[in-house]
C-alpha cells in the first residue's frame, strides 16, 4: 500500500488519488533466500504533486529510485531558450 512520497527526502503523505502521480513497475517476486523467483509482478509507487513535477520512478539494477525528469538539466548544462508562443 503506497502511504508516502517515493522521494526519500520528500515527507508528503498519500491521501487522494488525484494528488500526485502514480507509477506501476513491474519486477521480479524475490524468494526467501534472496533470489530471483522469475515471477514478475506489479507494485505501485506515487510521487506528490510537486516530486511529480521534477521526478521519476525508475527500477536500477533491482533497486527502486528516483531519478530526475530532466536530468540534463539537474547536471546543471544551460537550458534551452523558450520561443514565444502567440
Amino acid at each position: 500500500m503506497v502511504s508516502k512520497c517515493a522521494n526519500p527526502a520528500c515527507l508528503a503523505r498519500f491521501h487522494y488519488l488525484h494528488q500526485g502521480r502514480i507509477f506501476n513497475l513491474e519486477t521480479d517476486a524475490v524468494s526467501s533466500d534472496r533470489k530471483s523467483s522469475g515471477i514478475r509482478r506489479i507494485e505501485h509507487f506515487w510521487l506528490c504533486e510537486r516530486c511529480a513535477e521534477t521526478l521519476t520512478v525508475v527500477i536500477e539494477n533491482g533497486a527502486v529510485n528516483t531519478r530526475p525528469l530532466h536530468p540534463e538539466l539537474s547536471a546543471g548544462a544551460p537550458q534551452e531558450p523558450r520561443k514565444n508562443v502567440a
